[in-house]
């Protein structure tokens, strides 16, 4: 089920919400089995056939919990089943996101016969990380056994089931906690409506309206002058950015209007003055979960085989060439090649994530490396976010591209292969080009919500329009809702549901 869809908003929500309130009166199990039996209602609308996918995969994962749980904390038999249970988990995500592309290819080389499509989960990825992130810190200690219906609604809660953000237990469960009263409140309500909207917004006013001209670029990816190529480009990475910032503010304002806080996921990511701090701002819990699961395990391993050897990994050694690369460069590159398989199984994924690794890898270097009594780091903005703007694009030619061929293709239209082309101004690159104001200069959503400090680098002026509960944004919210309804397009999936 859509989030931008009529079934969603006068159906199941309006459902899920009576049944909330009314049930939050009798404590809290009745609530959390309301909202468990919801959330599988919603992956079922979908798929009738996945929701049972979906629940064997909890199945499993909450009796490996409790094994888990039950054997000694830090033997051997809680390692095996933290192996286990990881192992589970990926073989379930490799055969649903890589084995028919693997098979794919080894049919083109004539290996195997052609396979059968595989149809992809909705959601796999998202809720088998959260499930493998809560192994680990059981295991670890780092957190406590659950209840099976606290286990099912910490998966499937329906606001982040599908693409984020990625939950830590600790962020979501307590807020479940006996003692609380839930129902519904007129300040959640409202604030989450709000920021439920907005998000709507960003997602049918202008993500779904630059969709068909990207979609188009790149379908002709190989015969397109430089100006349609670059437009095309542009036009998708607004697409991109307002399609899955809706996103995060619809996930956001959903659980708020139940009462529950989500971690931020997206903040003004092309306002990063550097690629570093762009993933500091884009998929926020992804760099969360990826740091804190892939990178620091790495970076310990690395640490512990360089003391083995009587090496050094004070902060002095990180500005060698021997210990930068061990200890920067391998791990960061490493990490961003499995984040870019993740995102996809194609090469063209495999170098998104390399490009990502090399603009990470070239920050750290330039941290560790200049001269800082000899370098003026005082960069104007717009060139410094227009640098990281241009870096993050030309990844995104192979993010988007559906193969390798087509990438390089666009590389080559983008660089004159065919010409410069006609300069037609559609209203999709209008739109997009009028939109770097807004993403380099204007509040976003939290900040004019008042749920976030807000930017010294956004006009004063600007600043002043921050929300309240007032007659006058009830009815700019309601207007904007009215238009999404009028324009919305029931078919229109999020971009980050193939993942």
């Amino acid at each position: 089920m859509l989030f931008n869809s009529y079934p969603f908003l006068f159906i199941f929500l309006p459902v899920a919400l009576i049944g909330f309130h009314v049930l939050g009166q009798f404590g809290r199990r009745p609530v959390v089995a309301w909202l468990g039996l919801m959330s599988v209602v919603f992956y079922w609308e979908w798929n009738h056939t996945f929701v049972f996918f979906l629940l064997a995969s909890i199945a499993v994962n909450f009796f490996i919990s409790r094994w888990i749980g039950d054997a000694q904390e830090g033997g051997r038999q809680r390692k095996l089943l933290l192996y286990l249970g990881i192992s589970v988990n990926l073989l379930a995500l490799f055969y649903f996101k890589y084995l028919f592309k693997l098979s794919a290819v080894l049919a083109g080389w004539h290996l195997i016969h052609a396979p059968a499509p595989i149809l992809l989960p909705l959601g796999i990825s998202f809720f088998t990380f959260t499930q493998i992130s809560y192994l680990i810190d059981l295991a670890q200690g780092q957190a406590e056994e659950k209840d099976f219906l606290s286990y099912l609604l910490f998966v499937t809660f329906f606001p982040h089931l599908i693409a984020g953000p990625i939950l830590h237990h600790k962020e979501m469960m307590p807020q479940f906690a006996e003692g609380r009263r839930f129902g519904l409140t007129a300040e959640n309500f409202s604030l989450g409506f709000t920021w439920f909207v907005f998000g709507l917004a960003k997602k049918v006013l202008i993500a779904d309206f630059l969709a068909s001209y990207a979609d188009t670029a790149f379908a002709h990816a190989g015969s397109l002058g430089v100006w349609s190529a670059w437009t095309g480009l542009i036009v998708y990475s607004m697409q991109l950015y307002f399609d899955f910032s809706g996103y995060s503010d619809m996930a956001i304002g959903l659980a708020r209007i139940f009462g529950i806080r989500f971690p931020m996921n997206f903040n003004s990511p092309w306002k990063a003055t550097s690629v570093t701090e762009y993933w500091q701002r884009w998929h926020m819990t992804l760099t969360r979960y990826i740091t804190l699961y892939l990178y620091n395990p790495l970076l310990l391993s690395v640490q512990r085989r360089r003391m083995a050897a009587g090496k050094k990994v004070s902060r002095k050694s990180l500005a060698t060439f021997g210990g930068f690369t061990a200890m920067v460069a391998y791990p960061t590159m490493i990490t961003m090649l499995l984040t870019g398989l993740w995102h996809g199984a194609g090469l063209q994924f495999l170098i998104f994530g390399a490009l990502h690794g090399i603009y990470l890898i070239a920050a750290q270097a330039w941290r560790h490396f200049r001269n800082p009594s000899s370098t003026n780091t005082n960069w104007p903005l717009l060139p410094m976010r227009l640098g990281v703007y241009l870096q993050v694009i030309f990844a995104l030619i192979f993010f988007r591209s559906e193969s390798l061929s087509k990438a390089f293709a666009l590389i080559g239209d983008m660089f004159g292969r065919h010409g410069g082309g006609t300069f037609t101004p559609d209203s999709a690159v209008i739109l997009a080009l009028a939109l770097f104001p807004v993403i380099w200069y204007a509040p976003n959503t939290q900040e004019i919500l008042g749920q976030q400090t807000e930017d010294p680098t956004v006009p004063s002026i600007l600043q002043r329009l921050q929300w309240s509960r007032t007659i006058p944004w009830a009815a700019l919210t309601s207007l904007i809702f009215f238009a999404t309804l009028v324009l919305m397009d029931q078919h229109s999936s999020f971009l980050y549901f193939q993942f």
